[in-house]
């Protein structure tokens, strides 16, 4: 029959807070917060089979009539289109499996906050903010035991459970410097400055310097250095072994290119190194890989550090207004930046540790692939680890406009475009060489499915009118370079909506009904990256038009 999927999520959530305000001639405001959340997931999926018991049932049958429930296996008839084939319901009830998986999490989280005026100063107030944080997150997944030992269809995975809490508390300034001044109509720095314990990684320091200036009214240049970090979470600290497929051609199969690149060999002999290399590892010299997938095992991993980052920005916001008949109001903005992640937690690409181990040796990349006795790939450990580093760059843009109000309503333009010029991975090698892979323009499979477009476009034009509101959405997203060179090609989305609000002023309630990709555009195809499913949901969208009615109560 076939395989069905059930998932039953609870979530619920607590949360209580007071806040108030105190002082005289300065005004000082607090609040104090504490919230307790648990989720509980149960997926349950039939149809899967055992393959344990499914090995038995089609092997000896002196050996399945000694095992409770066993019944020999005919798969030669099949079902039958009528229940009528060879395979009864007593040889499925033996064979068949109903897998069920349990994962529950856990967050405590108080804190307070106190935010006021420190001094009047010539261009306005010294404003402050500072508080604290408490965090304790605990989380776990306990995988169906059939399904964890690989005796059925799916990916296996091991349980996983862990725990960690942290303490933060930071500090704001806001300091005005200038204000109604030639060149300056208003200049001010803001600075901040937060200290992290994590049970986990340890204490992280991080803080930021910005700058606001408006040499005239209409026109506000803006830029900020700081720096970041992220601890790893529950999964990549605690995370169970799970198994990973990707296609790769063993540089230690045909080495001698014997059997050529169309049986998963090479059209020419390896170098020398790999060649010797391979003997060293106890390959035979003849073997072939049969098979073009292989596996490999991801993993949480409790040494990790946190991931932390510097990063860069720079831009200008011009904001202006007009009395003409065909605009009111206008709206400008560009923006770079700049990021560097170092310690980025992340599983480095199988493909990357085969050609390590073949070409150098390298004892950590040969100690995480295992072989059988054939020299065939059993399996490679993949575990995260803190792989090196991310350098990312790019440019963001923004358009607003508003056309004045007529007899037919208000119409605005909202543009958005962002182009990515930069993503490297710095992969950190145990000779201490560095291996870099620029991922930018490309889609990947490497660790999972990622996509790094160098232009996402997006556009909306509004209207109002009274009670009714509506739009058109346009989505755009470039095409992107496959590990086999293939083109996946752009794609470009149209959205729809309109709404009715009750009230005028939208309080109360408001009625949307919508439509997403209207002319039911098909995403490009997606040749080996992809999977099974041929496209790419991590840039296009599922196949089809997807129409939506909504109520909401604004009060």
């Amino acid at each position: 029959g076939p395989r069905i999927f059930d998932q039953d999520v609870d979530t619920y959530q607590i949360t209580a807070g007071l806040d108030g305000e105190f002082g005289s001639d300065r005004v000082y405001y607090w609040d104090l917060y504490a919230t307790y959340a648990e989720n509980r997931g149960f997926q349950q999926k039939r149809g899967a089979h055992n393959g344990a018991n499914l090995q038995i049932a089609v092997g000896d049958p002196a050996v399945c009539a000694s095992v409770p429930g066993c019944v020999p296996f005919n798969l030669f008839g099949g079902q039958g289109p009528n229940g009528e084939g060879s395979i009864t319901q007593e040889m499925l009830d033996f064979v068949g499996a109903v897998q069920r998986d349990f994962s529950e999490q856990t967050l405590v989280n108080f804190g307070g906050n106190i935010t006021g005026s420190i001094m009047d100063m010539t261009a306005g107030s010294l404003a402050f903010a500072a508080g604290f944080e408490y965090r304790e997150h605990e989380g776990s997944f306990q995988p169906d035991q059939l399904a964890s030992s690989g005796n059925t269809l799916g990916i296996p995975s091991g349980p996983t459970s862990g725990k960690f809490d942290v303490t933060e508390f930071y500090g704001e300034l806001n300091v005005p410097l200038l204000s109604d001044r030639t060149g300056a109509k208003y200049l001010e720095l803001n600075a901040a400055a937060r200290s992290s314990d994590y049970s986990s990684v340890g204490r992280e320091s991080t803080y930021k310097v910005g700058m606001l200036w408006q040499p005239i009214e209409k026109l506000s240049l803006r830029g900020s250095i700081s720096t970041g970090i992220r601890a790893p979470g529950i999964g990549e600290l605690f995370g169970g072994g799970a198994r990973e497929d990707f296609q790769f051609v063993d540089p230690c199969s045909d080495v001698f290119g014997v059997a050529g690149s169309a049986n998963n060999g090479h059209d020419s002999p390896q170098p020398a190194n790999i060649i010797a290399n391979c003997a060293a590892l106890g390959v035979p010299a003849d073997y072939v890989q049969r098979n073009p997938q292989l596996s490999a095992r991801s993993a949480g991993n409790e040494n990790l550090v946190a991931e932390t980052s510097d990063n860069y920005s720079l831009g200008f916001v011009y904001n202006t207004t007009f009395e003409q008949n065909w605009i009111e109001a206008l709206t400008i903005s560009v923006d770079w930046y700049d990021l560097e992640i170092d310690d980025a937690v992340q599983g480095r690409n199988p493909g990357d540790v085969l050609d390590l181990c073949a070409e150098t040796l390298d004892a950590v990349a040969c100690s995480n692939i295992s072989r059988s006795s054939t020299g065939a790939i059993s399996i490679v450990n993949n575990q995260l680890t803190n792989i090196g580093g991310i350098e990312a760059s790019g440019i963001d843009f923004a358009l607003n406009y508003l056309a004045p109000a007529s007899g037919i309503g208000q119409f605005d333009v909202r543009f958005m475009a962002t182009y990515l010029s930069d993503y490297t991975e710095i992969t950190n090698n145990a000779d201490g060489s560095q291996t870099t892979n620029d991922l930018t323009g490309t889609i990947t499979d490497q660790t999972f499915q990622r996509a790094f477009p160098e232009w996402r476009l997006n556009a909306q034009v509004g209207w109002v009118l009274d009670r009714w509101d509506g739009g058109v959405g346009f989505r755009w997203v470039d095409d992107l370079v496959q590990p086999s060179g293939d083109i996946l090609g752009s794609e470009f989305y149209t959205d729809v909506h309109l709404s009715f609000s009750m009230n005028p002023d939208r309080e109360g309630f408001r009625f949307t009904v919508g439509a997403n990709n209207i002319f039911d555009n098909d995403p490009a195809v997606c040749l080996n990256t992809c999977g099974s499913t041929n496209m790419s949901a991590v840039v296009h969208d599922l196949p089809g038009t997807v129409a939506y009615f909504k109520v909401s109560y604004l009060h």
